[in-house]
């Protein structure tokens, strides 16, 4: 699969060998300025630089300015049906627009915005395809929305800005269905070298969605064909940013960040294996374990599994019939009666080496 061209989005780099970047929305109203930015900043604390916003009036053109000066990452503004807030929002300084020139109008004003953009060299725009934004004769030639549809409507607009000078821009073509977003990118891919913003939209929410949205993410994420992405969830940004962090780390794309390796337990399975997991895992959450440094954990529930099959791990513990141990690099430390102690002990360590409280 051919690589994607390099694009900036305010001070960050796009596509390339640039590392995917996470993005989020935030849910808060402009017109609630300063709970936009509290958000906006909330998002930053968690590690994601790109937050996007719904511009969807005039009136809240005040709150976007603020918006844009108070963040210290990049703001895009979501533009539905009216140019001129598009317009607007360049003007406010936005590092980025996204619309969809299915529901912009007419090519006219797709050029207005374009020629607004030229003037902000480091102003990215994306173009948004998706099924609500199909044109009819798109939607009648191929009797519905599919990944044929989304791909050539995608393609039509890359080369519409193209012609008219404009490279700047990264394509989104998604879809709630996960084999008809990836079968789009890829023919995207194919024909274009613009960076894609990937998501399985309408995924849903809890482990449905969190589910449905890594199925197609991790696809695209692999074959290279992401270079921006957003777990798109039915749940808070810090659910959206964590996931999207655990994608990245289980396929190797997040250098830093606490790992968890623990067995799937069995017959062989001694002591409260499930439960010192689960307070692991939640614990490391609390601490926002992927802006921590590089860490290898593992919680096995036998003598098979630990520390045998788990001697990658930094550090970990390994259940037995009424005892535990304690190992650090397959090397067992530590030996203990209580499993209990043996956890506390684990967690200790981890909190030392992180420099965590």
């Amino acid at each position: 699969m051919k690589k994607s061209r390099v694009i900036r989005l305010g001070r960050e780099l796009i596509g390339g060998d640039n590392r995917p970047l996470i993005q989020t929305m935030i849910t808060t109203p402009l017109t609630s300025p300063e709970k936009a930015v509290d958000e906006a900043k909330y998002a930053l604390d968690l590690g994601c630089r790109v937050v996007r916003t719904a511009f969807k009036d005039k009136a809240e053109t005040q709150g976007l300015e603020k918006l844009v000066k108070s963040f210290s990452g990049e703001i895009i503004a979501d533009i539905h049906f009216d140019y001129r807030l598009a317009l607007a929002a360049i003007e406010c300084g936005v590092s980025g627009i996204r619309f969809n020139p299915g529901n912009i109008g007419s090519s006219d004003r797709v050029d207005a915005i374009l020629e607004a953009a030229k003037k902000r060299p480091e102003l990215a725009i994306r173009i948004g395809v998706n099924g609500g934004s199909l044109d009819k004769k798109i939607l009648s030639k191929y009797n519905g929305i599919t990944w044929e549809g989304l791909a050539e409507s995608s393609i039509f607009w890359a080369r519409y800005l193209e012609e008219r000078g404009y490279f700047n821009f990264k394509i989104s073509a998604k879809s709630s269905n996960v084999r008809e977003t990836v079968a789009a990118c890829r023919k995207i891919r194919e024909l274009s070298d613009a960076p894609l913003h990937v998501g399985i939209t309408e995924a849903g929410g809890g482990k449905h969605g969190i589910i449905k949205g890594t199925a197609g993410i991790a696809v695209l994420l692999s074959e290279h064909l992401a270079d921006t992405f957003r777990v798109s969830l039915t749940a808070g940004i810090d659910e959206e940013i964590r996931t999207a962090n655990m994608i990245l780390k289980s396929l190797d794309l997040l250098e830093k960040g606490v790992e968890i390796v623990s067995c799937p337990t069995c017959g062989r399975t001694h002591g409260k294996v499930i439960e010192y997991y689960n307070r692991l895992e939640k614990w490391l959450d609390e601490k926002r374990w992927w802006l921590l440094p590089k860490l290898k954990v593992a919680v096995m529930g036998c003598e098979v599994n630990g520390p045998g099959e788990a001697k990658d791990a930094d550090l970990g513990m390994a259940l037995g019939k009424d005892c535990a141990i304690y190992f650090e690099h397959g090397e067992i430390i530590k030996k203990f009666d209580d499993q209990d102690a043996a956890f506390d002990y684990l967690a200790d360590r981890v909190r030392e080496i992180e420099k965590i409280s």
